[in-house]
């Protein structure tokens, strides 16, 4: 029979290149290796420029949604001036209603009320207990990263440019001085990837990475490690400034800073990190042992050893007359893809690289790209400027108008002047409160007239009520959503069956937004058993699994693979209401006990009763064998006494004064003075399920 031990990889010591884990500067890297890093530096910087135009959209986006919009230039009188100055220009004020705030603000409270939460489901049926310890240790990676508020911002910036990012990591926590699984929220402003992405769940993606700007000692605390490549780090950094960059770029710089952005911090005081992660090929060995059932690739440069493991493995089958269909090697020429990552300085040092060191064989990235067409990003809030650039142009007009009307004009005739008065003296007589004015008027001369007009209608209201019509419109949000007050008659179910309609409108964006959430917790559940390998113990808080799924086993947790499903969250109020609804009708048609509803549902003192109940069960469980111990202790005594010669009333009274020793312990005065300090409401709850 074929030996299983260690003995067969004696000539194959791993499986793939081993990665470089120490720090090469650029002046210590082969001529050849330091040109090519240098191209990779010019094609990762060309990545970036090519989204400049999306950087831009963003940016005048975030500019509307923070209320600057009027800072649009445009040309006036042959030079470039804001929006803004051309109305102040003119002696007014440049007014807005920031609809497009008001709009983000709604879709995002309609994020928050309907927020799920992961759920990992083996993909074998006889793992479930697999999944659901899973899935408790990916509720506990949540609450660690408060990764609701990680998912809020990131759905936020969803709704303002089309783009969103997640890191998914672990690393050495300097606060708990453990290894966490680190959820990392991605500014675009700092991503780059390659080209002609189409596809909406990125996995057309060949090229994709971050800039990462960290202070000098967290560069060293994650790349050093040996004295030695600390003390490569710190020299690389020394020389890493503004001015010496711009040196060094010059000749590849064609508009100035634009260019410099990729390649320093603005801020002096850290360090730009590179983090690029490239799909590659290399030309390897796919290896098929039938007898292990296993699939592995090798390097190219082990074939040898592939051809002795071979030799020796049809010896084996030849000595032992074994079926070679069944326990054969066979050997392949393969072209290995696989995800290879380098940290490098904007100089082109190496901080680290090597093959993608997570259990998925994946990048860490997880990407939300929103109305993905033909490679370009439409974003919801861009949806709706046209709407708000037209809603401040018609308040500001609305103003002019207004602003323009004749308002209290005095129309007062010269002639009309009495002797001895100026002109001064009618107007302060005239705005005085009970001010008298002596007029010599002549015949035929008209009375000092006082001239107010409406503004002119020209339709700016009825066009501004259509603008936030449209925009209410074309963003799905409408008045059941914002919370308005329902009109007089309308039914609360009626309202809420609106309220769900409107909500209806916003579908597209939430579930593309949760299908990203899937990718994402997969990536995570497929880290966290790389990272977790030191517990024993899900320290989860909530009682949604039981203490069997607590016991966490990262190397049974890292045999199964798992798909994820995004459940409606246990934390919400409408599922609380909605369950305790539930467990209450089945708890008055005696379905249910009253300690069963009270572990499932989501009672605000239902820990304290369940306290108390399972106080109360141990206590009387006590007294009863207590009182069992003394039944049988009188029955002894009866014996004895009837082979002492007593009579049958002197055992019978015996045992009746054994009997009320039993039933008083049932009422022990400490049992009852705690009952009296806990909570009334939950010993009315008790007093009720045990009558």
């Amino acid at each position: 029979m074929i030996d299983k031990t260690d003995k067969r990889y004696k000539y194959l010591l791993r499986e793939s290149d081993e990665e470089v884990a120490k720090v090469v500067p650029l002046n210590d890297q082969p001529q050849a290796d330091a040109a090519e890093n240098i191209k990779r530096l010019m094609r990762y910087r060309a990545m970036y420029d090519a989204m400049h135009s999306f950087r831009i959209r963003r940016k005048r986006i975030k500019r509307y949604e923070r209320g600057r919009q009027w800072d649009d230039m445009i040309e006036v009188g042959g030079k470039m001036i804001t929006e803004a100055q051309h109305i102040m220009d003119q002696g007014k004020v440049p007014l807005k209603n920031n609809v497009i705030l008001q709009t983000q603000n709604s879709v995002v409270g309609v994020f928050r009320g309907n927020y799920t939460h992961p759920e990992a489901i083996a993909r074998a049926r006889d793992n479930q207990g697999a999944g659901e310890m899973m899935t408790a240790m990916l509720q506990y990676v949540g609450q660690i990263n408060d990764i609701k508020e990680v998912d809020v911002s990131d759905f936020m910036e969803g709704l303002r440019g089309g783009l969103a990012a997640q890191y998914i990591d672990y690393q050495w926590n300097n606060e708990t001085h453990t290894k966490e699984v680190n959820v990392i929220s991605c500014s675009p402003n700092f991503l780059f990837m390659n080209g002609g992405v189409r596809d909406v769940r990125g996995r057309d993606i060949t090229c994709i990475g971050l800039l990462m700007d960290m202070p000098l000692h967290e560069v060293i605390q994650r790349f050093a490690h040996t004295a030695q490549d600390e003390a490569r780090i710190k020299d690389i950094y020394s020389r890493v400034s503004k001015n010496q960059l711009t040196q060094y770029y010059r000749t590849f710089m064609d508009n100035g800073d634009r260019m410099l952005d990729f390649f320093t911090p603005e801020n002096d005081d850290v360090c730009r990190v590179i983090q690029a992660w490239e799909l590659e090929t290399k030309e390897s060995w796919l290896v098929h042992d039938r007898y292990e059932n296993t699939l592995k690739i090798y390097p190219k440069k082990d074939k040898a050893a592939i051809d002795a493991m071979i030799k020796e493995r049809n010896e084996d089958i030849r000595l032992n007359g074994l079926d070679p269909k069944k326990c054969e090697i066979t050997c392949k020429r393969h072209n290995d893809v696989y995800w290879y990552v380098r940290y490098m300085s904007p100089r082109g040092d190496i901080l680290y690289e090597g093959r993608s060191p997570f259990a998925h064989r994946s990048h860490p990235f997880a990407i939300y790209m929103s109305r993905l067409v033909d490679g370009e990003i439409y974003s919801f809030e861009e949806s709706i400027i046209d709407q708000q650039r037209y809603i401040n142009r018609l308040i500001t007009l609305i103003d002019f108008i207004m602003g323009a009307s004749a308002k209290g004009v005095l129309i007062f005739p010269e002639n009309a002047i009495p002797a001895g008065m100026q002109k001064e003296d009618i107007l302060e007589q005239w705005a005085s409160y009970r001010g008298v004015i002596f007029a010599n008027l002549k015949p035929g001369v008209p009375l000092p007239t006082q001239i107010s007009t409406n503004a002119t209608n020209i339709g700016a209201n009825e066009m501004l009520a259509l603008q936030l019509q449209l925009v209410r419109d074309i963003s799905g949000v409408h008045g059941a959503m914002l919370g308005k007050e329902a009109k007089s008659g309308t039914s609360g179910s009626l309202y809420a069956q609106e309220t769900n309609n409107a909500q209806t409108n916003l579908l597209d964006v939430i579930e593309s937004f949760s299908a990203f959430r899937k990718r994402r917790d997969y990536k995570i559940a497929k880290t966290i058993p790389q990272c977790y390998d030191y517990v024993d113990y899900i320290p989860v808080a909530g009682r949604e699994y039981s203490e069997k799924a607590k016991e966490w086993n990262a190397v049974l947790a890292s045999k199964f693979d798992y798909y994820i499903l995004i459940s409606e969250t246990n934390n919400s109020e409408l599922y609380q209401s909605q369950l305790n609804q539930l467990l209450m009708a089945a708890l008055q048609q005696r379905l249910i006990d009253f300690k069963t509803a009270l572990e499932a549902g989501r009672f605000p003192f239902s820990d304290q009763v369940l306290r108390l109940l399972e106080r109360k069960e141990a206590e009387m469980a006590q007294q009863q064998a207590q009182q069992q111990a003394m039944m049988m202790q009188g029955q002894a005594a009866g014996l004895r006494m009837a082979e002492g010669g007593a009579s049958q009333a002197e055992i019978a009274q015996a045992g009746a004064d054994i009997a009320q020793q039993a039933l008083s312990l049932g009422n022990d005065e400490a049992l009852q003075a705690q009952a009296s300090q806990a909570n009334p409401n939950a010993m009315r709850l008790i007093q009720q399920a045990l009558s």
